[in-house]
């Protein structure tokens, strides 16, 4: 027993996540569901607090401080990994696509937010997966069957019942820049499609261009408001959970993982967060809520199969 003890090497160090294991990929990438689902919550309670890009200033520094921390979110996962050649192995332009994607969208979601309750748009912004299907197929990264057409229709029905589902009172304004915020959303988790699974990590580069980005616009544009130390932990949640931890797992599990499968599960981010704005009493569980999030989730379900 002691010589086979003796002849035994072990590794100075176990990799986190195996790289080579599509299925801890894909749990990574299903743990941005639970992540997510805190974000309409957080931003209910937080965005009135400070000035718009301000509060987007401080929750994309704080996720990126924390990716940067996080020794799987950096280089140390792409050490040993071929990334390609050309646009597609860009760090660059992939933190910028990130900057962009996350900055426009969340810019949009929150200003939804003045015009619509939390709880219906989010669930408009997440018509985003079946635009994911529609340019995917546009772009020759996935093909387009009738089950996705069916899905397409679907989700846009549920979108309609969320919309009008309230008594027809819902903000046609609001509705729209939810929906502009699950475009944005869906033309960055393209490109890191079309980058495919060997893509550089980009993700802490991004949030912090987002963050220099957003202090720029508010310098500009907004003065400064000291937040309360309760404005400011509850800010800095956000930067932490859905932000940064949630679009980690979410970027790595959609290009190591199974992608069908995680764009099925992200379906589940809507009625969970509804579950949680409910909970803390800033939603009505209505007719127009619940029916539509059915449908929305069955639009997931059938476009990403």
């Amino acid at each position: 027993m002691a010589t086979t003890f003796a002849r035994l090497k072990l590794p100075d160090a176990i990799p986190w996540p195996p790289s080579g294991s599509k299925l801890l990929w894909t749990l990574v990438g299903a743990l941005a569901v639970p992540l997510w689902a805190t974000w309409p919550l957080l931003a209910a309670l937080t965005t009135t607090s400070m000035p718009l890009f301000q509060y987007l200033a401080i929750i994309f520094a704080t996720g990126a401080l924390l990716l940067f921390a996080l020794p799987a979110s950096g280089t140390a996962v792409a050490t040993g990994r071929k990334c390609g050649t050309g646009l597609r192995a860009s760090r660059w332009l992939a933190a910028i696509m990130v900057a962009v994607g996350l900055l426009l969208s969340d810019v949009l979601f929150i200003i939804a937010l003045r015009h619509i309750p939390a709880a219906e748009a989010n669930l408009i912004l997440y018509l985003w997966p079946v635009i994911v299907v529609i340019l995917a197929a546009a772009l020759g990264l996935a093909v387009l069957r009738r089950r996705h057409i069916g899905g397409v229709v679907i989700g846009l029905a549920g979108a309609a019942l969320v919309i009008g589902g309230g008594g027809g009172d819902l903000s046609w304004i609001g509705a729209g820049l939810a929906a502009g915020g699950g475009l944005a959303w869906a033309l960055f988790v393209v490109f890191r499609l079309w980058q495919g699974e060997n893509a550089p990590d980009a993700l802490s580069w991004g949030l912090a261009l987002s963050a220099v980005i957003a202090f720029a616009i508010h310098l500009l544009l907004e003065d400064w408001v000291a937040p309360t130390p309760q404005a400011l932990i509850g800010t800095a949640l956000v930067g932490i959970a859905p932000l940064g931890l949630g679009n980690l797992a979410w970027d790595h599990g959609v290009r190591k993982g199974n992608r069908l499968l995680l764009a099925t599960l992200a379906y589940a981010t809507p009625l969970v967060s509804a579950l949680f704005l409910i909970a803390a009493g800033l939603a009505t569980p209505t007719l127009g809520l619940l029916g539509g999030a059915a449908l929305i989730v069955t639009a997931g379900v059938i476009a990403a199969k």
